[in-house]
C-alpha cells in the first residue's frame, strides 16, 4: 500500500492528503517502508520458526522410529539367543545322547547276534559231522523277516516322553499360571486380562520364555508395581503431612482461643472498672446491679461487657441524655 492509501484509510480526505508537505510524505513513506520491512522480517522469522518446528517434529519421529527399530532388533536378537540356547540345552544333547545310546545298543545287539550265529554254526557243523552229513549239503534255516517298528517322522530323536503324573503336573502348572496372570493383571491395573490365556501361552512358547516371564514383560508388571509402590508411598507421606498440619492447626487454634479468652477477660475487667455507664456503678446497699444482670439474662437489654467500644459509647451517651432529660423535668 502507498502512503496516500494508508492515510486515506485512517480517515484523511484527498485534499488533506494533498495539503501535506513533501517532508511529511517522505517521513510517512519511511515509516511505511520500515513497517513493511519489519512485517517481512517477522514473516521470514515465522517461516523459519515453522521450518524448525517441522524439522524438529521430523527428527522426533525419526528418533522414535529408530528407537523402535533398535528395540525390535534387540528383541529379535534375544529371541535368537534364547532359541539357540534352548536347542543346545534341551534339544541337541538329549538327541545326541539318544542316538549314541541307540548306536551302542544296535552295535551290541549286532555283535551278540553275530557271535550267537557263529556259535550255532559251529554246533551245527559238529552235529552234522557226527551224522556223516556234509554241512554244506544240509538245508540252512532262514529266520522270518523282522518288521521294523513304526517311527513318527515328526518326532525328534531323543524327544522325551511323559508319564501320566508329569502330564497332570503340567496341567496343574498351566492352571496355576492362568490364575496368576488373571489376578496379577487385575491387581495392578484394576482391569481384566485383555488377551486369552492360550494366545499368551503360544506367544510365550514362540518367544522361548517361561509363561510368567513373558506375561510380566508384555504387560510391564514390574513398572506397574513400581508405580503402585510410589503412589502408596506418596499417599503415606501425604497422610503423615496432613496429620502433622492438622496437629499444628489444632495447637495454633487452641493457643489463639486461649489468647482470645484471656484478652476478653482482661477487656471485660477493664470495661467493668473503667465504664462510665451509670448502671455499672453499684452504690453500697443497692440492688440495681442485680436487676441489670437479670435484664441481660432475660434479653431485655444488651450486655455492656460484650458490646463493641462504639456501641458501648453510644449506649452511655444515650443514658446520659436520658438522665439529663429526667433531671430537667424534675427541676421544672
Amino acid at each position: 500500500m502507498t502512503v496516500a492509501e494508508v492515510l486515506k484509510q485512517s480517515g484523511l480526505t484527498d485534499d488533506q492528503i494533498a495539503a501535506l508537505d513533501a517532508k511529511a510524505m517522505s517521513a510517512f513513506s519511511g515509516i511505511l517502508t520500515t513497517a513493511d520491512q519489519a512485517k517481512a522480517e517477522a514473516l521470514q522469522k515465522e517461516k523459519a520458526a515453522s521450518d524448525l518446528a517441522v524439522k524438529a517434529e521430523a527428527d522426533r519421529k525419526a528418533a522414535e522410529e529408530s528407537a523402535l527399530e533398535a528395540k525390535t532388533a534387540q528383541e529379535a536378537a534375544e529371541l535368537t539367543n534364547r532359541t539357540t540356547e534352548e536347542f543346545w540345552k534341551t534339544t541337541y544333547p538329549p538327541a545326541i545322547a539318544a542316538m549314541e545310546a541307540e548306536k551302542a545298543k544296535l552295535a551290541k545287539e549286532a555283535a551278540d547276534a553275530k557271535a550267537e550265529a557263529a556259535y550255532y554254526r559251529t554246533q551245527r557243523a559238529s552235529y552234522l559231522g557226527t551224522l556223516g552229513i556234509n554241512p554244506e549239503d544240509a538245508p540252512v534255516f532262514t529266520p522270518p523277516a523282522v518288521v521294523a517298528p513304526v517311527v513318527d517322522a515328526n518326532r525328534t530323536p531323543g524327544t522325551p516322553t511323559f508319564t501320566e503324573d508329569q502330564i497332570n503336573q503340567r496341567i496343574g502348572n498351566g492352571l496355576s499360571n492362568s490364575v496368576w496372570a488373571l489376578q496379577e493383571h487385575q491387581r495392578l491395573t484394576g482391569q481384566f486380562l485383555p488377551d486369552p490365556i492360550d494366545q499368551l501361552a503360544q506367544e510365550a512358547t514362540f518367544q522361548k520364555l517361561p509363561f510368567r516371564d513373558y506375561v510380566a514383560r508384555k504387560y510391564d508388571f514390574a513398572g506397574k508395581q513400581r508405580a503402585a509402590q510410589e503412589a502408596a508411598a506418596k499417599a503415606h507421606d501425604d497422610a503423615i503431612k496432613a496429620a502433622r498440619d492438622a496437629e499444628k492447626d489444632a495447637e495454633y487454634k487452641a493457643k489463639m482461643d486461649a489468647q482470645a479468652s484471656e484478652f476478653a477477660a482482661k477487656e471485660r475487667k477493664i470495661a467493668e472498672q473503667m465504664s462510665v455507664h451509670p448502671d455499672m456503678i453499684v452504690p453500697p446497699g443497692s440492688a440495681k446491679f442485680t436487676e441489670v444482670r437479670r435484664a441481660w439474662q432475660a434479653g431485655e437489654r444488651p450486655d455492656p461487657t460484650k458490646m463493641t467500644p462504639e456501641a458501648r459509647i453510644k449506649l452511655t451517651q444515650d443514658n446520659m441524655r436520658r438522665r439529663l432529660e429526667e433531671s430537667r423535668q424534675q427541676a421544672a
